[in-house]
């Protein structure tokens, strides 16, 4: 008989969590995507042709793999796609301070652009990225408590 942990409380939360904002960011995302292209281009790192395929493709895959979590459905696969999401957004705004350009991440719809909204949303992803690493490496722990010795 397996012990329960209380992990298991806190994994099912931070799960749900991350899969709650991974799906609320795509749905708002694709609300207006013309505003979330423009932000996009606040950051400078990508052609135009670039940002309005990534503009059109990243909410429902935001919203896809926030779903997965949700309704635990390939959990691993979410939640290593939301780490690399999350680096790969972590990666972008600390080139966009290091250059000092004042932008709009358009993570939760278009706001203005402003130094400490963009540090507040590096710490915001920060965090998520932390909790996004744990939960991928508990249910790594998790699986392989299950596959037979």
């Amino acid at each position: 008989m397996r012990k329960i942990h209380s992990s298991v409380w806190l994994l099912a939360i931070f799960r749900i969590s991350l899969g709650l904002v991974f799906l609320f960011a795509g749905i708002i995302k694709s609300q207006d995507i013309q505003s979330f292209a423009d932000s996009m281009a606040t950051f400078q790192v990508l052609p135009n042709v670039l940002i309005n395929l990534l503009a059109l493709s990243l909410p429902p895959f935001e919203v896809i793999i926030g779903g997965m979590l949700l309704v635990g459905w390939q959990t691993r696969a979410a939640a290593l796609s939301i780490v690399f999401l999350l680096a790969v957004f972590i990666i972008v705004f600390c080139q966009a301070l290091i250059r000092g350009l004042n932008i709009d991440c358009g993570c939760f719809g278009s706001e203005v652009p402003s130094l400490w909204k963009t540090w507040g949303a590096l710490g915001r992803d920060l965090l998520l990225l932390v909790i996004a690493v744990w939960v991928y490496l508990q249910l790594n722990f998790s699986k392989a408590l299950e596959e037979p010795c």
